[in-house]
């Protein structure tokens, strides 16, 4: 019997509904600390009081330092990383992961390394893959994962994302059940993979997952607990511009820079997106730029009976154009 007395939960688009549903059917006494990630950015956030009108227990924010307790929940504040450092919670305002802060992976690395086999890591509804690289650190270091079906879901990215590292996939009814069979110390067939000695077996991923942790907390221009972890790549950060060291120890596509930032495959893919789109706007601007000045010069040519220069001017302005043309019809095909 593996005692888990610590649920993980990370959510995003559809997850204030999916949380109030999964909290309702948790009992009074569960035996268990809830700490939750719901991206909310920047933005206030009423989750805890709609969580503790929900179902029995009590939500709030968490405080920095604040010793976790049983049958409680605790809700990441807005723009703050919540993690996890022996029996406190911690906050902070780190490098963004996935674009993202509170980020879920923060929290279940830190979970991972910090307690290891009594986790439980949950992934519910939400756009792109943050949350995947977490719960993979979560089973490699012996804890239980549940990631909610993706027929149930209402934004199907994260789970999709997620579910080759769930030794549960279940509808959100399902989940409280499983949840109070876990920490009740109940087991089935899905925990074969924990027999013999899950703290042996886990004592390299915790201390991979405690590595990179460190990595990202140093936030240190020098690479440092970077090198030990990754190499580094052709690739650039697009928030600092900054070199991204891809990691070794994890199964995922997975990169960091050396001020803290970490993207999935699927994250750093979309960041590009912007960056290509802003990229293509800034010269399709300049093209037309271009092509108004050719053909102001054009005209002021033709005025003084230079028709060289005008002729010049006017097939300056007219490739600049149709370069402006082909890129205006790549922005407007997505």
């Amino acid at each position: 019997m593996i005692p888990r007395d610590f649920i993980a939960i990370g959510t995003s688009s559809g997850g204030v509904d999916a949380l109030r549903t999964l909290v309702s059917g948790l009992p009074r006494d569960l035996p268990a600390t809830l700490a939750i990630v719901l991206h909310v950015g920047a933005h206030d956030s009423l989750l805890p009081s709609l969580l503790s009108e929900s179902g029995p227990l009590r939500a709030s924010h968490a405080t920095d330092g604040e010793k976790y307790q049983r049958a409680r929940i605790y809700v990441a504040p807005p723009d703050q990383h919540m993690t996890v450092d022996g029996a406190q919670l911690r906050l902070s305002r780190g490098a963004k992961e996935n674009f993202a802060r509170p980020a879920i992976d923060p929290l279940f690395r830190s979970a991972a390394a910090e307690i290891g086999t009594r986790v439980i890591g949950v992934i519910l509804t939400g756009l792109l893959d943050d949350g995947a690289a977490g719960l993979e650190a979560v089973q490699a270091c012996g804890g239980a994962t549940i990631v909610q079906d993706r027929a149930d879901a209402f934004a199907k990215d994260m789970p999709l994302h997620a579910s080759p590292f769930a030794d549960y996939v279940l509808p959100l009814a399902r989940m409280p059940g499983r949840l109070v069979q876990l920490t009740g110390g109940t087991t089935d067939a899905h925990d074969a993979r924990s027999a013999g000695d899950p703290a042996i077996r886990s004592a390299a991923a915790r201390a991979a997952a405690a590595s990179e942790q460190r990595a990202w907390l140093a936030g240190d221009p020098l690479p440092g607990e970077l090198c030990r972890i990754a190499t580094p790549s052709t690739l650039t950060c697009p928030e600092c511009s900054g070199t991204l060291w891809q990691l070794k120890h994890s199964g995922l596509l997975r990169y960091r820079c050396h001020t803290g930032h970490a993207y999935s495959a699927a994250s750093l893919a979309q960041g590009r997106v912007g960056d290509v789109e802003r990229s293509l706007r800034d010269a399709l601007r300049a093209l037309r730029e271009r092509e108004i000045m050719c053909r102001a010069l054009g005209e002021q040519f033709r005025r003084r009976g230079d028709a060289a220069a005008q002729k010049r001017e006017e097939a300056t302005a007219r490739r600049a154009g149709e370069a402006a043309g082909l890129l205006q019809s790549m922005l407007l095909e997505g």
